[in-house]
């Protein structure tokens, strides 16, 4: 029987509380000396929930090498903040009031940042534990640190605005896309998840942004980099490493998986009691238990991912996948945004569903009009060489 991967609170809480949706703008701003793109948000509407089959379906399309997409996506969905260190938390509550400046921002915005993360009993305990040394990616000054740092910086931002910095939302976004992939893949595709998450983390636009964040994976990849020529045929699911390779993938993928389930548990549970563990470093024997009133919660569309990402995993829902992509997914996301009514988001997340299979399916609406597009641009072409041709024909 495997040992427990790492003690933490393994809960499921059954209740999306709502964040705040922005209107941005980018920004470079310099701090630590060094000049860093950064969002400035202003609040703009309150989101009640996000549409069913976002995490299988929006999420994992989004080019986070490209800003005006990253806004594009924040704008409708909200910030993807860490829960590490307390940052959602924060960024929600300084929509609310943000008046505060420092003559000393760089000491004091750190203090800020480490003065939550000690003030966690969870986030203390993640910190020591040497299996999740991939949070140290937030403890970067151009990340997590960084964005408490500009917050206090006068003549950047309004009182009535935030910053923060494009770094930080794209690490939490790599965060939220690879475990994404990495654990339905366990869930659809069972021992070949590790083929089918370097698969897609290979052919994917963010490849280099993921390979940096997790470096564990960056020998893994050149590996199955080799095999260029099968990856360009292959499909999703269907890609395999040859048996050597598997074994030495897996032991990377390790502390990966295990870090990126106490990333979800985190955003889901901040509170530290009672403990219990996650056995054989999986998501899906977690056991719910009754989060602390005392100490509540603040919503963020991190927290909103993770739930519905551990719904997706425990239900009975057969897997489909995608005519566009190839990724699965149990739910066609019909919604492009998030939910701006309470009534409108429950009534989504709590809809009766036929569990019939989609055969000729796609994970969300705008894969479906990408492949209505494509087909109308074809017979366009194929009408146009058509009439070309009757006028050659004329011409002669």
């Amino acid at each position: 029987m495997n040992q427990p991967a790492i003690k933490v609170p393994a809960a499921m809480a059954p209740e999306i509380r709502p964040w705040t949706l922005p209107s941005c703008r980018e920004k470079n701003i310099e701090i630590f000396g060094k000049e860093h793109a950064a969002l400035i948000c202003k609040p703009h509407s309150t989101a009640y929930g996000i549409p069913s089959g976002f995490s299988t379906g929006t999420l994992l399309d989004v080019d986070l090498t490209d800003p005006k997409k990253i806004i594009q996506f924040v704008e409708r969905y909200g910030l993807p903040v860490t829960p590490y260190a307390g940052q959602s938390e924060r960024v929600e509550k300084r929509f609310t009031s943000n008046d505060v400046f420092s003559d000393k921002p760089e000491q004091d915005g750190l203090d800020i940042w480490y003065d939550a993360l000690n003030a966690s009993e969870r986030c203390s305990e993640i910190s020591l534990n040497p299996e999740c040394a991939l949070f140290n990616n937030f403890k970067d000054k151009g990340r997590s640190q960084g964005t408490e740092v500009a917050n206090l910086i006068e003549d950047i931002r309004y009182k009535k605005e935030q910053v923060i910095l494009l770094d930080d939302l794209v690490t939490t976004m790599a965060f939220m896309q690879l475990a994404t992939l990495l654990f339905t893949g366990k869930a659809a595709y069972g021992d070949r998840a590790y083929d089918y998450a370097l698969h897609q983390v290979c052919i994917s636009q963010n490849k280099e942004i993921i390979e940096n964040r997790f470096s564990q994976l960056r020998m893994s990849l050149q590996m199955v980099d080799a095999s260029e020529p099968q990856l360009a045929v292959a499909k999703p699911g269907t890609f395999e490493m040859d048996e050597g390779t598997k074994i030495w993938v897996s032991n990377q993928f390790k502390t990966i998986e295990v870090a990126l389930a106490t990333f979800i548990d985190l955003a889901i549970n901040p509170q530290p009691e009672p403990h219990t563990f996650i056995q054989e470093q999986t998501l899906r024997r977690m056991v719910n238990r009754n989060l602390n009133s005392q100490n509540p919660i603040y919503g963020s569309l991190t927290r909103a991912w993770a739930i519905q990402l551990l719904e997706t995993l425990e239900s009975h829902f057969s897997w489909n996948t995608c005519r566009e992509c190839g990724r699965p997914y149990k739910i066609r996301q019909q919604r492009m945004r998030a939910y701006v009514k309470q009534e409108d988001a429950n009534e989504d997340r709590f809809k009766e569903r036929n569990n019939a299979r989609d055969k000729n399916g796609y994970c969300c609406k705008a894969h479906e009009q990408r492949i209505r597009r494509k087909n109308d641009k074809k017979i366009s072409n194929d009408q146009m060489d058509k009439i070309a041709r009757k006028m050659d024909g004329c011409d002669q």
